[in-house]
């Protein structure tokens, strides 16, 4: 893997992601092996470490990957269970992370005053 693209309009984490999603479907880490940690990914691909744990947060949130405190990621699926990116839940829609777009239609209501 390599640097991201720089003319890709989607938010770094999610590119970051998506080469994880393809490096798991192309079995580079296959269902039980550990993945690097945050700093070696970020150093990779020249992001910052919290771009990272959001890439990493999406993988887990779509349950690709999973985190034990003090252990490290570790790889729960890979290969042909690995949905293109296209077709994960928690993934992009045409650039548009739908997670992030909840998170924030939510604080706005709560400013607002319309959700407790």
């Amino acid at each position: 893997m390599d640097k991201l693209d720089p003319a890709d309009s989607r938010a770094p984490y999610l590119q970051v992601a998506g080469r994880l999603r393809e490096a798991l479907r192309a079995e580079t880490y296959r269902q039980g092996d550990k993945l690097p940690p945050h700093q070696a990914i970020a150093d990779e691909f020249g992001v910052s470490v919290g771009t990272v744990k959001r890439a990493y947060t999406l993988l887990q949130d779509e349950q690709l990957i999973v985190t034990r405190q003090g252990q490290g990621t570790f790889v729960r699926a890979s290969g042909a269970a690995v949905p293109p990116a296209e077709a994960s839940p928690g993934g992009a829609l045409n650039g548009v992370d739908l997670a992030d777009l909840e998170r924030r239609l939510t604080a706005v209501e709560r400013k607002l005053g319309l959700a407790p």
